[in-house]
């Protein structure tokens, strides 16, 4: 199967506006004569609490284009947010979109994300309909860039990383986020949050997935947690000599040992027509498409 880019920028009907969530001129082209707009730019950090930039681009940048949409009587405000605005303990209980928001104690990615939502879900804009979609770790194709994610799937094909931990995460795929995305234009009540989860699995099955997809047998140790936050003063002091971002930090740590294992996407199911496939399938296709981009030999 091959992956080509997924947008054709040279579409009949396709108008391209330049600028940025600081840009108030831009901000107010691009929403002009708007009916819907859907917001997915934002900020992901491991190392978010050292980085003012991520409350700034998802906090502010959020309110500046939320606000150029109120002002030009857009209809309807789609915020694909993040299941990490609430918060994740207890891990073992069900979490829907009546769990409580993540508090103050969480991370600032955490946080910027729990704020921006709530801004944007506020009930006083009545002439604007707004919804929020909550995606867990989105895996899969088209990732251009890469992502986050992405880097640690082929970080973990190719083995560049000493060990994992035993930890995991709810995984979903971008291309049942977009489907999902694309109802809530017409289906999504306002001022409403929709989870759009996958399921829970281990780093030792994720692993398993990509050396599979490798064909061969050899595997990354798996190591207690505990292990990961001892080594944390040596790996971050190695980041600050080379000058590089650290290999994991404690969010990263933390986003892992506790990460919910029930998250409930019945909602999204029932309202929105969401679905989402395996996590096998999902991986294999982004390691197809790191492989066209030549990212993956």
């Amino acid at each position: 199967m091959i992956y080509k880019q997924p947008i054709d920028f040279n579409a009949e009907g396709l108008e391209l506006v330049k600028g940025g969530l600081f840009d108030e001129g831009s901000l107010n082209e691009l929403v002009k004569d708007c009916d819907c707009v859907i917001h997915c730019a934002g900020k992901i950090s491991i190392n978010s609490n050292k980085d003012p930039s991520v409350y700034i681009t998802n906090v502010i940048g959020t309110k500046n284009i939320f606000n150029a949409a109120k002002r030009a009587n857009v209809r309807r405000f789609i915020y694909i947010s993040s299941i990490h605005a609430f918060c994740q303990i207890p891990t073992t209980s069900k979490l829907d979109e009546t769990r409580a928001y993540c508090t103050d104690k969480a991370c600032a990615y955490d946080r910027s994300k729990n704020i921006a939502q709530q801004y944007v879900l506020q009930p006083a804009i009545a002439q604007m309909e707004t919804i929020a979609l909550n995606p867990t770790a989105i895996v899969g194709p088209f990732d251009l860039k890469p992502s986050l994610m992405g880097k640690a799937i082929m970080d973990i094909y190719n083995q560049k990383v000493p060990s994992l931990i035993k930890g995991g995460i709810d995984f979903c795929d971008v291309r049942d986020v977009a489907a999902a995305t694309v109802q809530a234009i017409q289906k999504g009540r306002t001022e409403q949050a929709y989870l759009l989860s996958g399921k829970w699995h281990s780093l030792a099955e994720l692993q398993e997935v990509i050396i599979h997809i490798r064909g061969d047998k050899k595997r990354i140790p798996i190591l207690p947690a505990w292990t990961a936050y001892l080594g944390l003063p040596a790996i971050q002091l190695l980041a600050s000599f080379k000058k590089q971002t650290p290999l994991y930090t404690r969010e990263s740590i933390d986003a892992l040992v506790y990460s919910n294992k029930k998250i409930s996407n019945e909602k999204a199911a029932e309202e929105l027509g969401y679905t989402c496939r395996p996590m096998k399938e999902s991986v294999a296709d982004a390691i197809a498409c790191y492989k066209e981009q030549g990212w993956l030999k």
